[in-house]
């Protein structure tokens, strides 16, 4: 069970880290450095059709740090850096670069439910977050930081499928943003299976519908499905590669991109 805990976080695009509802053990570190290339060239309307004209085109640099206060309860921090050049409409173009902080707890809550599995597990997470505009994911103000806090409830549970092993991970939570950008509910799913003792497939998908919103804001919805290869180079190191795209939206964008991001456990 230990390598699916290992591997079970990843990075959402775009937005924050969710990672899965496993802990860490007491007194162990786990951090992950990533870099996340994105585009679109279109929006989806108010309608769901991708067919307004846009530019957006973003790298997206993350650090994530977990420390492991308990065996039950893992202390969170994550650094986002991004940079961006994005037009909307007639507008003119912005080149623009944006930092941000979140910090938060992942509480094991319980384990052993045998809904999936016999050591399947459940997890509540918070968190706070100071970002810049571009670190949210929409932004109708390029100027606009904010904040953001939230509560997570995580279900995570291994499974065998034949001779290997897999996991999946299912999250639903809800983010209060800072006025007037609406607040956001998200669901998650992830699936990942060992394909041999050192290559693993990943499947997910990212669910985000915002609130209510005020102007400049609207409410939108963006979906997106990715899938990745993680490769264990070493007990304490591991890469992961990743593409993903989005399926469907509502008042977001049309995004595609590929993500890299090395692992590391201490």
């Amino acid at each position: 069970m230990k390598s699916a805990v290992l591997f079970c976080a990843m990075l959402f695009l775009p937005g924050t880290v969710h990672a899965a509802a496993w802990t860490q053990p007491r007194g162990t570190w786990q951090t992950i450095g990533g870099v996340i290339l994105s585009q679109a060239d279109t929006s989806f309307d108010a309608g769901g059709n991708a067919v307004i004209p846009a530019l957006f085109e973003r790298v997206l640099v993350t650090t994530d740090t977990e420390y492991g206060l308990t065996d039950r309860l893992t202390l969170l921090a994550r650094t986002e850096t991004a940079y961006v050049h994005s037009r909307s409409g007639a507008s003119p173009a912005v080149t623009v670069t944006d930092n941000a902080f979140e910090g938060g707890a992942r509480l094991r809550l319980m384990r052993g439910l045998g809904l999936l599995a016999q050591d399947d597990v459940l997890s509540v997470e918070v968190s706070a977050r100071k970002a810049g505009a571009f670190n949210f994911a929409y932004s109708a103000n390029a100027s606009a930081g904010g904040e953001d806090a939230g509560v997570r409830l995580l279900y995570g549970s291994g499974f065998r499928l034949g001779s290997h092993s897999g996991f999946v991970n299912l999250e639903a939570g809800e983010r209060w943003l800072s006025h007037p950008r609406p607040d956001q509910s998200a669901v998650d799913l992830t699936t990942g299976l060992w394909l041999n003792p050192r290559w693993m497939v990943m499947a997910q998908s990212f669910n985000l519908v915002s609130g209510p919103a005020t102007a400049p804001y609207v409410h939108f919805r963006t979906h997106k499905l990715e899938v990745s290869a993680v490769w264990r180079l070493s007990r304490r190191f591991t890469l992961q590669a990743g593409a993903f795209f989005s399926p469907a939206g509502q008042n977001a964008l049309d995004e595609r991109g590929l993500c890299l991001s090395l692992w590391s456990d201490f």
